[in-house]
This record gives structure tokens, C-alpha cells and sequence, in this order.
């Protein structure tokens, strides 16, 4: 019995270990995305992929018919942002948001990085109001492939450069979480937002007991969700305030905060089974209905042009105009480097995917939005690590002249 108990923790640290390496997880989404786009469009795969994406559970509760490709979405997913809640929270309590200061120039850099994009999109589509609704779509920066990529493409990244891509990326999953709840919910129902509030105080409540009672707490957040599907609240929000609720400095005499301890444990199942299996649902796009139609709609282009041109150029605008107030990223922070992880940023994927899905209902236009995020991701990676291998060609001798302080934990 004692041998099986210490197999199980040494599989758990081993899952906690490569859950921490960014590389890894990335990598590892990267894989699974491939693979939902290969099986999605090989004959004789597809069949059995679509079969399995659109089999429906018959649960006896009201507003559970769900496939098994949206309870990846609207359940699995929700871990992801219960991860990023407790980030937030203990970042909130302890971390560099303590001090918005020191994180002022990549919060308004993920700020421009949003505006401008929009604004792009919105341009496009101008003469399409339905579809004008999916401006959300480009603003967002998935930290998990952006940072595989940097630490792939430079071999010596400043530390400088390093954090604020990681500053950027969390408060642009901040902006995310925000739209998300303000332009894609809405709620119907004041029963179920009681529920909710009912049980989001239960959890503030219990997870501040001396010994909190798991089966009680499980069945609290489980409610949460429900209650948030109920209202018409995307429920994958429920994670993000169960997370902000929770304790981010120690209580009862507690070593380490209860917030960094949960999502120490919760990472690697967000990292390693959430993630990986929404990239492998998610990516299931018919490459045979692409078309030059496809190519030349608005809403390829306005997302691709927002990834590609809108973010970069709205986070160095955002930067330089920072750098007008005195505000830097970092002593020595070389442009070229800078701007090579400004295009980093505009790999969207995962938020991106999810806003495909949520802003449009026709599911040839989200297939649509979701291969734009597609290419358009794609793009700015090839184009962010043209830029940062030209960077280190030039200044070979500076590779490591940057100095920087403040890391942010990894929130996948």
C-alpha cells in the first residue's frame, strides 16, 4: 500500500515538474492542437473525431445537454481560469499587481495591445455588422505559446524582456476575462445569479475554515458553474471569482497562502489535461471548406490583421508613449528584442479560440474566426522570431547586458 501511495506522489511531482516547464506545456498544447487538425481532416479519422466531438450527454438537469467538445469549453476549461483566478489573487496580494507601478508599462502595453487590434477589426468589418461583434477575438496573447517560442527563438533573453512579456500576457488574460463577462453574458435569470451569489459566499465562508471540507467545497464551485450557466454567464468565470475568493496570504498559522498552494496542485491538471484537450477540440477546422471566399471575408481578415499588425503596433505605442511619462521596461532593453515580443503577443489560440466560439453562432463563421486565429498565430511567431534572431545577430556581445526585476508565476 505504502509503495502504490509513493508511486502516485512521485507521478504527481513528475506532472507538477513538467507542468512548470514552460517549453514543455507549450510544446505539449502544440501537439494536441496538431493533432485535433489532422484527425479533424483525414478521411476515416474525421468521422470517428466529429463522433466523438458532437456525442451529447443526456444529464437530467436543464442546460446540461452539452457535447463532449463543449464540456472541454465550458467545463474542463474552467480549471484553466480557476488557475488564473488564484494567480491573480495571489499576485493581487503579494505580487507585482501589489504595486501596479512596477508592472505599469506591459498593463498598458496589454491595454494597447487590445485597443488597437479591436479598433482594426472593427474597420474591416465595418460594412458587416454581423459579424462586427468577434473584435474581441484578436486582443488576445496566449502566454503558453508565446513564451515556448521566446525561449526557443533567443537563446538569451533579457530578464527585463522576459517579464514583461509574462506581466502582459496575465493582465491580457485579465482584459479577456473582462469581455468575456461583459460582451458574451448575459444575464436572465435572478434566481440563478441568488444561486450564485449564495454560493460564491458559501465558498468565501469554507475555504477559511481551519480544515476546509473538500466534498462540501467541491459541490460549492460545482454549483457556482452551474448557477453561472443558468444566468447566462459563461461559465468558466465561475472558476475565475472562486479563485479571487480564496486566501492569498497565510491564515490559521499556515506556512504558504492557501491561493498559491491550490494552484501549485490545480496547474498541472489545467497544464497537462484542460488545456491540451480544449487545443485538440478546439482546432477541429474542415480544411476542405476553406476557400479564397474563406480568405477574403472580413472576419479572416480583421482577426488576422489584428494579431499581425494590431498588437504589436499597439503595444509599442502603448510602450513609447510610457516611455514619455519615464516609465521603462527595464536598463538596456534593446528595441529590436522588445518589438520581436511585442509580435510574440499576437499569438492568440486558447482565448482566442474561445471568443471564436462565443462571439459567432453559425458554425462556419466560427470555423472561420478560429483558422484566422490559426494563421494569423502562426504569422506573428514567424515574424517574432525573424525579429529576435535578427536581434541577436546584431548584438551578439549584449545578449546578456539587460538587467530586470519581477517574474510572474506561470498561470497554466
Amino acid at each position: 500500500m505504502r509503495s502504490v501511495r509513493q508511486t502516485g506522489m512521485g507521478m504527481m511531482k513528475r506532472m507538477g515538474s513538467f507542468a512548470r516547464n514552460e517549453r514543455q506545456t507549450g510544446l505539449l498544447m502544440l501537439v494536441m492542437a496538431l493533432a485535433g487538425l489532422l484527425a479533424s481532416n483525414i478521411p476515416g479519422a474525421s468521422q470517428i473525431y466529429r463522433l466523438v466531438s458532437d456525442a451529447t450527454t443526456n444529464l437530467p438537469l436543464p442546460h446540461l445537454d452539452l457535447s463532449v467538445s463543449q464540456w472541454v469549453q465550458d467545463g474542463l476549461l474552467t480549471l484553466f481560469f480557476l488557475v488564473i483566478g488564484l494567480d491573480l489573487r495571489q499576485e493581487m496580494a503579494s505580487g507585482f499587481l501589489k504595486n501596479p507601478r512596477n508592472a505599469a508599462t506591459p498593463i498598458f502595453g496589454a491595454i494597447g495591445g487590445v485597443i488597437i487590434p479591436s479598433l482594426l477589426f472593427l474597420a474591416i468589418n465595418l460594412s458587416s455588422p454581423s459579424t462586427s461583434h468577434g473584435w474581441t477575438i484578436p486582443t488576445a496573447t496566449d502566454i503558453a505559446f508565446s513564451v515556448t517560442v521566446l525561449s526557443l527563438a533567443s537563446k538569451h533573453v533579457q530578464p527585463a524582456v522576459r517579464a514583461f512579456l509574462l506581466t502582459l500576457a496575465t493582465v491580457d488574460d485579465v482584459i479577456g476575462i473582462l469581455l468575456i463577462a461583459v460582451v458574451y453574458s448575459h444575464p436572465s435569470s435572478a434566481w440563478a445569479l441568488l444561486a450564485l451569489a449564495i454560493c460564491l459566499s458559501a465558498w468565501f465562508l469554507l475555504i477559511r475554515m481551519r480544515r476546509p471540507f473538500w466534498p462540501l467545497l467541491i459541490l460549492v464551485g460545482v454549483g457556482a458553474w452551474y448557477a453561472m450557466i443558468v444566468a447566462g454567464i459563461h461559465p468558466t468565470l465561475s472558476g475565475v471569482a472562486i479563485g479571487l475568493l480564496t486566501p492569498a496570504l497565510p491564515i490559521h498559522q499556515e506556512d504558504s497562502p492557501r491561493a498559491e498552494r491550490y494552484r501549485r496542485k490545480l496547474s498541472p491538471l489545467s497544464a497537462l489535461i484542460a488545456l491540451p484537450l480544449f487545443a485538440f477540440f478546439a482546432m477541429g477546422i474542415p480544411l476542405s471548406e476553406i476557400s479564397i471566399n474563406t480568405i477574403a471575408s472580413p472576419v479572416f481578415l480583421g482577426v488576422v490583421t489584428g494579431l499581425v499588425v494590431g498588437k504589436p503596433l499597439g503595444i509599442m505605442i502603448a510602450v513609447k508613449l510610457c516611455g514619455f511619462a519615464g516609465l521603462r521596461v527595464g536598463n538596456a532593453t534593446r528595441p529590436m528584442q522588445l518589438f520581436g515580443v511585442s509580435q510574440l503577443c499576437g499569438i492568440g489560440f486558447t482565448v482566442s479560440f474561445l471568443m471564436s466560439g462565443l462571439a459567432f453562432n453559425e458554425q462556419s463563421i466560427v470555423d472561420t474566426a478560429r483558422f484566422a486565429v490559426l494563421v494569423g498565430s502562426l504569422i506573428a511567431c514567424l515574424l517574432g522570431v525573424l525579429t529576435l534572431r535578427i536581434d541577436e545577430r546584431r548584438r551578439p556581445g549584449s545578449s546578456r547586458d539587460g538587467r530586470g526585476s519581477g517574474s510572474v508565476r506561470q498561470v497554466r
